[in-house]
């Protein structure tokens, strides 16, 4: 389905005529031959995020770019169904959303905020050989996201990191479908890879050694507050 280009700090997928949705710093719908998962070096601290990705990549990059701490061989991939999605995973600024509600941060406290960017951070990129409709993709983000969180869960504890991003694709045709809920047969095979791959690209991030424990988190965040419920 795709064509990939891996390096050490450079992860690009490619297919011609592939629409895109993201949610990263360049975020929105874009129609484009490729989509990149970039590692940038220790210590990264710039806000210009899109020069900063035009620099690296030689020329302003022609779709979607996310950034990440980890090394992309690290990265793994996982293929089910019309699906395809690969993943980098790191846990070192997890974000915990606790179920009672709180005013009491606790020693987890967001940082590099302004930046957009954590140490950590779980980047999916994902595609389809069927096409979608521009709806139909968001509703494929919105299951990717999903099975993430429910994955980040069950292996360690958070819905995710405070940077995590994805992207999604599909050829851009006008015949797509309108739906990719968890309930059809896309959206299954999505969940399933954004699973495997997930969980792949963490054991790989943390082969032979702890991932970083979530209460001990020096970036991570433990959402705080209290809203007012109401019936509308």
């Amino acid at each position: 389905m795709f064509a990939y280009e891996r390096t050490d700090d450079r992860l690009t997928i490619g297919r011609p005529d592939t629409r895109w949705l993201s949610n990263g710093f360049d975020g929105g719908y874009a129609t484009a031959a490729a989509a990149h998962n970039l590692t940038v070096e220790e210590g990264f601290d710039r806000t210009d995020l899109a020069v900063y990705a035009a620099e690296r990549l030689g020329s302003s990059p022609i779709g979607p770019t996310l950034l990440t701490g980890v090394h992309q061989t690290n990265a793994r991939g996982a293929r089910y169904g019309p699906i395809e999605a690969v993943a980098t995973a790191g846990l070192s600024n997890p974000a915990v959303l606790p179920l009672e509600a709180s005013d009491d941060q606790g020693s987890a406290t967001p940082t590099k905020a302004d930046s957009g960017f954590e140490p950590g951070t779980v980047n999916v990129l994902l595609g389809s050989a069927e096409p979608l409709t521009d709806g139909g993709l968001a509703g494929m983000l919105a299951t990717v996201v999903e099975a993430k969180t429910a994955t980040l869960l069950e292996f360690a504890g958070c819905t995710g990191t405070t940077s995590d991003a994805v992207v999604v694709g599909s050829p851009d045709r006008t015949d797509g479908a309108a739906f990719a809920g968890s309930s059809t047969e896309i959206g299954n095979a999505a969940r399933v890879c954004v699973r495997d791959a997930v969980v792949a690209a963490l054991n790989a991030r943390y082969e032979g050694e702890d991932a970083p424990a979530i209460d001990e988190s020096p970036y991570g965040t433990v959402t705080s507050g209290s809203a007012t419920v109401f019936e509308p």
